[in-house]
């Protein structure tokens, strides 16, 4: 049996668990259509992970990750 620490993996942040919390309450989802509602709340999440992670090559892959979900789900 392998024991896996997700926490070793984690990237450093500068934001904690109720500044998330805040963070992802923001986002206004009333006027999102059903049907897009997950890749929206996803992509609040990853505009919030790509401004708060501390390592800033880690962040650009983040937002270049983001940009390329949102090209792919225009087309």
């Amino acid at each position: 049996m392998t024991v896996s620490n997700p926490e070793k993996d984690a990237l450093a942040s500068s934001i904690n668990l109720n500044d998330l919390g805040k963070a992802m309450s923001q986002l206004d989802t009333s006027d999102i259509p059903a049907h897009n509602r997950k890749s929206a709340i996803f992509d609040h999440l990853m505009r919030v992970m790509s401004d708060t992670v501390v390592d800033g090559s880690a962040a650009d892959k983040i937002r270049q990750a983001r940009i390329g979900r949102l090209l792919q789900t225009r087309r």
